[in-house]
């Protein structure tokens, strides 16, 4: 069979070049057309995950945080829930956000403080804002950007740690969203062979490069390609932070009633 295979494959490449029929070799996608592979990647319907956070400063001091994470799909929309259960001065802090896949729709987010016994609504202006003291924006901590923020461009090839990565440029859609999302410009650097961002630079309003994120460790777990850790570097604080997750569950039975604001009061029991 493989015989006669490579000689059609000749007998064709023959009759082509005899007839001069130039074949088009096959175009490279675009940056939306990449990214949009990205927000479809297979990652279950919900996820349950342990998330250490490492706080680094300049100095090299470290402070130290234990989350548990819930994120639940409905259908192209998801929800996802974060509780704070170490150390003791954070405990039972919460985040909540529902990531709408529809563009006209604006994501919601709230944030539980329980020191002050009150749930704050994220605007969409306050998106920017650093979370809770990392190096993480409110933005940055859904699962992929918003795709309409940004004018995505594919600059091109090249390979990340002995992998073969698409680079994509994100510029914001107007001046207001790049004041919003804090942001001037965003490259990223995504796996061609599971369409996973391992790489991620960002520059500031002023057009200074301000943050890069690293992915070093991916795994699969039940098929699903999955980070183990996730690293941001503030470059011009020299500030980092380290997320390490471990005991992720995809695909359990995640109630509804999970993700509401009650629960974001009532907190992870």
């Amino acid at each position: 069979m493989k015989l006669i295979k490579q000689t059609l494959w000749i007998t064709l490449t023959v009759l082509t070049v005899g007839l001069g029929i130039n074949v088009p070799a096959f175009a490279d996608p675009t940056g939306l057309e990449i990214m949009q592979a990205v927000d479809n990647r297979e990652d279950g319907d919900t996820l349950q995950q342990n998330i250490h956070q490492i706080l680094i400063d300049r100095n090299g001091n470290k402070r130290k945080r234990h989350m548990i994470s819930f994120r639940k799909d409905y259908g192209k929309d998801s929800k996802t829930i974060v509780f704070f259960a170490e150390p003791a001065n954070i405990r039972d802090t919460a985040l909540l956000t529902f990531d709408y896949d529809d563009p006209n729709t604006d994501d919601d987010q709230w944030l539980y403080l329980p020191a002050l016994k009150k749930v704050r609504r994220i605007s969409s202006s306050d998106r920017g804002d650093y979370f809770m003291g990392t190096d993480f924006t409110f933005e940055d901590m859904k699962q992929t950007p918003e795709l309409q923020d940004y004018h995505w461009k594919l600059l091109g090839s090249e390979k990340i740690r002995g992998f073969d990565c698409w680079k994509v440029e994100g510029i914001p859609a107007s001046n207001d969203v790049a004041r919003e999302l804090g942001y001037s410009r965003l490259v990223q650097w995504i796996r061609k062979d599971n369409n996973f961002t391992i790489q991620a630079y960002y520059w500031d309003q002023a057009g200074r490069e301000l943050k890069h994120l690293e992915i070093p460790n991916l795994t699969q777990i039940k098929g699903i390609w999955s980070a183990t850790s996730v690293e941001m570097m503030n470059i011009q604080n020299n500030h980092q932070t380290r997320l390490e997750f471990s005991e992720k569950l995809y695909n359990a039975n995640l109630k509804d009633r999970m993700f509401t604001q009650r629960t974001l009061k009532r907190g992870h029991r």
